[in-house]
């Protein structure tokens, strides 16, 4: 008659980091694909504000003066000029408005207004000086691009693409090996399975 053999210690223990493992991969992926989700609607809000932004420069841009007269405290620090702007033909005239800029030490600048925008700085109540005038898609592009290769970054990371890797070779004499020191993963695990088979 063939005898059963014993069961195995650490069965239990393996069936139990298997479940483990089971669950933190899913909600991993889980993660993950949130996070593609998330990833890809900003992309398309930065994409649209780009053609948004790209079309604005062709609209018509007013000139003036924008004279501070208060300065709004920040959330974090600092504070954002509020002022008047007039047009250079002083047919408008824009009460309480904000600047996107600093005036100069007399407390006045130039700066634009742009009112039949998309982006419409007759909604955002806003001016802009010189320096931040028509700046909105070289910022919006390079905000996108940083975005888009962040989320290429960790997809990459994450197994799902693959990267072009760079050609040069490695430093000579580099071991391809990990160090004598290091604890590799799984470890623990092996020197508890290892306590069991030896027994008390």
């Amino acid at each position: 008659m063939t005898e059963t053999p014993a069961p195995s210690p650490h069965a239990a223990y393996d069936r139990h980091m298997a479940r483990q493992r089971r669950w933190g991969a899913w909600w991993r992926r889980f993660g993950q694909i949130v996070s593609y989700i998330v990833g890809g609607g900003l992309a398309v809000v930065l994409a649209a504000l780009l053609i948004a932004s790209v079309i604005d420069l062709g609209q018509p841009r007013i000139w003036g003066t924008f004279t501070q007269t208060d300065c709004e405290p920040r959330p974090r620090g600092g504070c954002r000029p509020v002022g008047t702007w007039v047009s250079d033909d002083e047919a408008i005239v824009k009460h309480d408005v904000y600047l996107d800029g600093w005036t100069d030490e007399t407390g006045t600048t130039r700066a634009s207004y742009q009112p039949t925008a998309i982006i419409s700085d007759e909604s955002n109540n806003i001016v802009h000086t010189p320096g931040l005038t028509g700046v909105g898609p070289w910022l919006t592009g390079a905000a996108l691009l940083c975005f888009v290769g962040h989320m290429l970054f960790k997809a990459a990371s994450w197994g799902d693409i693959t990267l072009p890797r760079s050609r040069r070779p490695h430093a000579r004499g580099q071991s391809a090996t990990r160090p004598a020191g290091s604890v590799t993963r799984g470890s623990l695990r092996r020197r508890y399975r290892r306590s069991l088979e030896r027994g008390p």
